[in-house]
């Protein structure tokens, strides 16, 4: 799975003139998957950006623990709600 990963990473930084591909979240955290794309960067001639492993977390279930509080204290949003990222939380409810 890493390997199509890099692949469909570098088809798209060559397609699209990218010479600094850049990988974050939790799947930067994944040793196999930066080993092989800070080689495959290498040959092909491509910077690449890496965060610090510290900052590579997947806050996923932070963010589940958090929605399960919520549903526990009864804020609910309608199926109609999209979400946007930089509404104030004491608008949300």
């Amino acid at each position: 799975m890493a390997g199509c990963r890099s692949h469909n990473l570098l088809a798209a930084a060559r397609d699209l003139g990218y010479k600094t591909p850049a990988v974050a979240g939790g799947v930067s955290a994944n040793s196999g998957l930066r080993g092989k794309l800070s080689k495959r960067c290498r040959e092909k001639g491509l910077a690449l950006y890496l965060p610090p492993l510290s900052l590579c977390g997947d806050n996923g279930a932070m963010i589940a623990s958090q929605g399960y509080c919520e549903y526990c204290a009864g804020n609910l949003a309608g199926l109609g709600w999209n979400a946007v990222a930089s509404l104030p939380i004491d608008l949300v409810g």
